[in-house]
């Protein structure tokens, strides 16, 4: 028969590993989500934003040829 060695696993140095690696999983995925976001509205964003450029340009422009 053998000598029986308890060696306890240090439990602390793993569970702190872990939370520093769920938080940095966290922040990759709150990042990537956002990014995902902006490049769905992306487009829409940029035919809404020149399509009312062109309307805020346009009208004030139309009432000064129409007034000369």
């Amino acid at each position: 028969m053998g000598v029986e060695v308890s060696n306890k696993p240090n439990i602390s140095s793993i569970q702190s590993y872990i939370d520093d690696l769920e938080y940095k999983v966290g922040l990759i995925t709150r990042n990537r989500g956002l990014e995902s976001g902006v490049e769905s509205a992306g487009t829409k964003g940029l035919i809404i934003g020149a399509v009312s450029a062109v309307v805020m340009m346009g009208i004030p422009l139309a009432l000064y040829f129409l007034m000369k």
